[in-house]
């Protein structure tokens, strides 16, 4: 993909006249939104193999690593809805509240940032965690780490942030 694959549009969702790009996506609407909702730099949807099948699958994804809490915490899966719509879009921005990154239900996944750079390594992390997800299930029942755990954790990155 280089940049001459991506249409450009404004806030309005309209392609910016002056650059010669393809037509905008069916989904630019719900990138309007995670864009107006979350104030973000950059949003990365896409539709990996794991994510996509982890969203059949789950309401939410559970967190089976502390990677999870560089996405907010545990993985929320929007609500169903046809590519394209109003209704995905907002239940995407539901999904994303309070997190950098969704599952969309049997379709795939969206992550954002500051930049393109940081939205990019959360959706690939999604999709790691998606994939941990999947093997860890092929061993038998995976250990969710707990909320004391977690806390734990996010006690450990700040302690660790203030030397």
């Amino acid at each position: 993909m280089s940049a001459n694959d991506v249409c450009v549009v404004d806030l309005a969702g309209e392609p910016l006249p002056a650059l010669n790009t393809p037509a905008p996506s069916s989904e630019t609407p719900m990138h309007l939104a995670i864009y107006r909702d979350t104030g973000t730099g950059a949003v990365v949807h896409h539709h990996g193999l794991h994510s996509a099948a982890v969203s059949t699958v789950v309401t939410e994804l559970p967190p089976l690593h502390y990677y999870a809490l560089q996405l907010g915490g545990p993985t929320r899966v929007a609500s169903y809805a046809t590519f394209g719509t109003p209704e995905l879009a907002e239940s995407v921005c539901t999904a994303l509240e309070g997190r950098n990154a969704a599952l969309m239900q049997n379709h795939g996944a969206v992550a954002h940032g500051k930049t393109l750079d940081q939205a990019y390594d959360r959706a690939r992390l999604l999709e790691w965690l998606c994939a941990l997800h999947i093997q860890a299930h092929n061993l038998g029942t995976p250990r969710v780490l707990t909320d004391t755990e977690l806390t734990a954790v996010t006690r450990r990155k700040a302690e660790r942030a203030v030397r």
